[in-house]
Formats: C-alpha cells, structure tokens, sequence
C-alpha cells in the first residue's frame, strides 16, 4: 500500500479528535455530522477519479473511515464493499493483498444482509443447520437488499476464483442461492451481473456442461452488451476451456475497438478491462498450447 498523504492523515487526526469530542460531550452532534459528511464527500470524490490507482485507494480509504462512524449506513457501506472490488480486482498485485480486500468487502456486504429484519426472521424460522438457516434467511430477502447480494458474492467470488476445487465447492450452495435470489429480484442489476456471475460460476465447477456456462454469458452480454467486463470473462474463461482460439481472438479484438464511455459511469472499469483484454491477448499463444 502507498504511503498515505499527508491530507489523508490530517484526516486520521481530525476523526481521532471529533471521536474524542464526542464521547466526552455527546451534544456535540453536529461536528460529528460535519465529518462523516466530509469523509464521504472526500470518498465520492476520489471514486469519480478511480482511474487513478491512487485516488481509487484513496477512496477506498475515507470510504472506510465514513463507515467506520456510521456502518448503518448502507448506500455508504455498498460503496465501500464495491471499492474493496475495485482496488483488489484493478489496482493491487500482490495475491495476499487482493484476497484481503476481497474478503473485506465481502464481510461488508454480507454485514448488511445480516442487519436486514428480512433476513433475520427466515432465518430464525427454521432450526436446521446454519447453512440452511442461511439460505432460509437469503430466500425471505426483497430487491432493496439486491445491491447487498451482489458485492458479497462479487467479492467472494473473486477470493475464491482460484482457490482448490474442494474449497469452491464448498460454497456452491450458498452462491448458487445467492445468485439465484439477485437474479429474481433485479436480472439487470450492475449489468447484468446476476448471469454473468452464473456464467463464470458454472465454468469453474467441475463437472458443469460448458453450454450452460455459455447461456449464461451470453444473456448477460444480450442484457447490456457494453459492460465490457463480460466478454473478457467469456473469452478468458469460457473460449479457452472450450479450445476456441479463435472466438477468443475475435472477443478480445472487439473488447478493444469498443468504446469505454458508452456507459459513463462504469467507462474506468471498462478502460481496465481493455487493459486485461490486450493482456490476454498477449498470452493467447500460451493460452492455447
């Protein structure tokens, strides 16, 4: 991790002192408003600039330190999960570091999944194993809780990508669940992040039809095909377990000619996937030895 700036660690002195202030004189309310509210401000303001890698940890960092006042908060705490995502996925290199921010965003998400009232009363309408009690709970969720879902799965799936066969599987029952449940409330969510999470879950099972895996990226690619995001992964996971060079050439080549902005809001991640793109395209005469 790079040093902190300077402007970052008045920040840590300034929360130390309005912590301070608060415990001491708890109808100092509004200064503590005040930071929290800088905090995020500070955290939206360097996640706008996430193509950076510095302004994205930046982000990641006062986002943490918002959280840290408020965890109730759960627009703040969704952000906070999905920028763990980001800097593990995009930014960081070393393999430990990635899984530690993947399994701290994963902890976030699923912390606010556990706080749902839907949640705790299927939970708590069964006696059976905590696994069951769990995907019990997960089934008696509403679409306000899809956000949630999706970057505890985002996150585990990630940690879990290249981990041993036995570990993956055993997880398959609560992601199957999870997904599942994302996809009946909101298929469109991030993208269509419900069939494309299906997609590369189903291509790293042993034992899965490759054509089930295909379906699935292929309605998320129908659904919104400029996340660019889903073709890399159809390319990387999919074409080269099937042995198809050359829809892999042909997907990546098309990942490169596309136009990052055509959805602004998501056009850094799209800019990294071109990155991974032309990556994969370097290594396709290792790939298909």
């Amino acid at each position: 991790m790079r040093k902190l700036s300077s402007q970052v660690q008045f920040i840590c002195i300034l929360i130390f002192f309005t912590l301070g202030c608060y415990t001491s004189n708890d109808t100092d309310k509004n200064l503590l408003i005040q930071q929290i509210d800088h905090l995020e401000k500070k955290g939206l303001y360097y996640w706008e600039k996430r193509m950076n890698p510095d302004h994205a940890e930046q982000a990641k960092f006062f986002l943490s330190k918002a959280y840290e006042i408020k965890p109730e908060e759960d627009n703040l705490a969704i952000l906070y999960s999905r920028a763990c995502y980001f800097v593990g996925f995009y930014i960081e290199k070393i393999p430990e570091k990635k899984d530690s921010l993947f399994l701290e965003g994963y902890n976030i998400a699923k912390g606010i999944v556990y706080h749902s009232q839907s949640l705790q009363k299927g939970f708590n309408a069964v006696t059976d194993d905590s696994l069951a009690r769990e995907l019990r709970g997960i089934e008696a969720l509403g679409k306000s809780s899809v956000p949630a879902l999706y970057w505890w799965v985002a996150n585990l799936g990630r940690y879990l990508i290249n981990k041993p066969v036995v570990e993956r599987l055993n997880h398959r029952d609560l992601l199957e669940t999870i997904i599942h449940k994302i996809l009946s409330l909101d298929p469109t969510y991030f993208y269509g992040g419900g069939f494309r999470m299906l997609g590369i879950f189903y291509i790293r099972l042993p034992g899965t039809e490759l054509s089930k895996s295909k379906q699935y990226f292929d309605q998320a690619i129908l659904t919104f095909p400029n996340y660019l995001g889903t073709k890399v992964l159809l390319a990387q996971y999919y074409y080269t377990k099937a042995e198809d060079r050359e829809h892999f050439h042909r997907e990546l080549q098309e990942v490169l000619s596309a136009d990052p902005a055509q959805i602004p809001e998501i056009m850094p991640e799209n800019l990294f996937e071109q990155g991974i793109a032309q990556q994969l395209l370097e290594q396709e005469s290792f790939l298909f030895e």
